[in-house]
């Protein structure tokens, strides 16, 4: 059994694969990382490095190219002295110097156009032929500035870096660009062997490093595997906890060893204290046990008479909801009866105060007839007094009668004395003729005047007559009217405020009734309430006592559980060597 357990693989990974495969995985990762930074730093510094070496050929190369003899380069002069000498100055540059490429270009509006091209092969350009660059990367050079590339152009033509610098003539004008592709195919060659060289040194590092680490673990996964089977011995040894584990590696392998020594001396001292319990713990179950059935005999006693409290509670409830149903319908009645004192009450409030406005309007409206009264006899009089003035017509009449019958003499006498003027007083006669017809009309319009003013006299006299009679009429009956109906408000008044007062008496009386009543139906309501906690109560306690008596037999057998438990355990802890 022993070597079957030494011999058990673990379920998942081991420790040593899992501190393995996480630090190859980190080294691989810090390798790369250092290798590609390490490229590319060599990468930028070899590429500056062609760079500089680029535009030190091409500043050579300027020297020779004479500005004065680019200028009078046309298409078609390629076998002319300066023609050649620029040539051949040229590519002795190119050969020395490791350039791949170097020719000129001139401009001619927004089109290039190549010069002199050092090329030997059957692709040389000649004077005039179209440039493929295009006009606006290069314009700044026709401008006075320098364009250097700042890359390896990898391209069919090769590993190439390109320069252009503007050519002067001797008076300092910008005539063209000389181009110089500089060939870089020896940086590309030096910048692979490094980029060998860094992927080799990575993987040297990673070697020699997982190699260390595997070292490491495999010292540490023998620490653990001997730790393991100082446990195995332990735990095989029919419970021997007295044993302890001897290493001394010096790591951490040994605190855990002084800590596994520790549990083991904890365990034992927790084995020691289980086994005295036990002992202690049998004894109390017994003790438990007696007392459990000598309480389950007294509960089954508690319970019975909780049953029979439970049934008079029960019908003590039924009684005093008969008696709050009558409470209820009596406060009903009474709740009727308040309501309806309190709206006769209002009502009797109302009716009071409208017979308060009649008899205040009856003082009123008698005060203003009275008033009335007196201002229209004032009136009345004054305007019989006024129209008396109209017997004075009369009187005047009688002078104008007077007058006209003067007139008529008059009129006579001058008709007499006009008949003795004869001739002369023809038209005198005539005058006093109409004089005389006026007179007569006037007269006869008087007696009209007379006789109209006698009959406006006799009915002004009629008048105030009558308005003597209605102004006595209004006096004595409509007065004495007013009178009886101010005695008729006040009588009703006072009958009124005495049902008032009755009504609010009553109203009182009924409000003091239905607070009783309110009182006595919060009282029984409250004794019902009580009477039905209380009646739950000892329901609840009755059905309590009856889960007790079943929890205390459900006790008394795990007493007797625990009483077979304690056995058990003392039988365990006895196959523990302890001392």
């Amino acid at each position: 059994v022993r070597e079957d357990t030494m011999k058990e693989k673990t379920r998942r990974l081991s420790i040593k694969a899992k501190i393995l495969l996480p630090s190859i995985v980190l080294i691989i990762f810090i390798c790369a990382t250092l290798g590609i930074s390490s490229y590319r730093s060599i990468n930028r510094g070899m590429v500056d490095m062609g760079v500089e070496e680029a535009e030190m050929a091409a500043l050579i190369a300027l020297n020779v190219a004479d500005g004065d003899l680019v200028e009078t380069l046309v298409p078609g002069c390629e076998e002319t002295e300066g023609y050649q000498t620029l040539l051949q100055s040229m590519r002795s540059v190119q050969e020395n110097f490791g350039i791949a490429y170097l020719y000129t270009v001139y401009a001619e509006g927004t089109q290039l156009y190549y010069g002199v091209d050092t090329d030997t092969s059957k692709l040389q350009a000649k004077v005039g032929q179209p440039f493929e660059k295009s006009y606006d990367m290069l314009a700044p050079v026709l401008n006075g500035e320098e364009y250097v590339q700042d890359y390896i152009d990898h391209s069919e033509y090769g590993n190439v870096i390109s320069v252009y610098y503007p050519i002067q003539n001797s008076a300092g004008k910008v005539v063209g660009i000389l181009g110089c592709d500089y060939d870089a195919d020896n940086v590309v060659e030096r910048l692979d062997a490094t980029t060998k060289q860094v992927i080799v040194m990575a993987v040297i590092c990673l070697v020699v490093a997982v190699l260390l680490i595997g070292i490491i673990v495999g010292n540490i996964s023998r620490s653990l595997r001997a730790v393991d089977r100082k446990l195995y011995d332990l735990v095989n040894n029919e419970g021997d906890l007295t044993q302890k584990l001897d290493i001394h590696t010096g790591d951490e392998m040994e605190l855990i060893a002084g800590n596994v020594n520790k549990l083991l001396e904890y365990i034992r001292e927790i084995m020691l204290h289980i086994a005295d319990n036990s002992s202690s713990l049998n004894v109390s179950s017994q003790k438990v046990v007696k007392s459990l059935t000598d309480a389950e005999v007294s509960i089954t006693d508690v319970s019975a008479t909780m049953e029979e409290m439970s049934a008079a509670m029960e019908e003590t409830s039924a009684s005093l909801n008969q008696v709050n149903e009558s409470i209820n319908k009596v406060y009903e009645a009474v709740n009727q009866i308040s309501d309806n004192a309190e709206t006769g009450s209002t009502s009797s409030d109302v009716i009071m105060s409208k017979a308060q406005e009649i008899q205040t309007k009856a003082v009123t409206e008698q005060k203003n007839a009275r008033e009335q009264v007196q201002e229209m006899a004032a009136v009345v009089n004054d305007k019989i007094e006024k129209s008396r003035a109209v017997e004075e017509i009369s009187t005047l009449t009688d002078n104008i009668i007077n007058i006209t019958e003067q007139t008529n003499l008059l009129a006579l006498n001058a008709s007499i004395e006009a008949a003795r003027a004869g001739e002369a007083g023809k038209g005198f006669a005539v005058v006093a003729d109409e004089i005389g017809k006026l007179a007569s009309s006037s007269s006869e319009a008087a007696t009209q005047i007379q006789k109209v003013s006698a009959e406006v006299i006799q009915a002004v006299n009629e008048l105030a007559e009558k308005a003597g009679s209605m102004l006595e009429f209004m006096d004595k009956v409509a007065m004495e009217g007013y009178e009886k109906l101010l005695d008729t408000s006040k009588s009703y008044k006072e009958d009124v405020g005495d049902m008032n007062r009755m009504m609010n008496g009553f109203a009182r009386e009924s409000a003091d009734i239905k607070n009783s009543i309110d009182q006595i139906k919060e009282a029984v309501s409250a004794v019902n309430i009580a009477v039905e906690e209380s009646a739950k109560g000892v329901t609840s306690v009755t059905e309590t006592a009856v889960d007790l008596t079943s929890n205390v037999r459900e006790i008394e057998q795990e007493a007797d559980a625990n009483r077979e438990v304690a056995d058990m355990l003392n039988g365990e802890v006895n196959k523990f060597k302890l001392e």
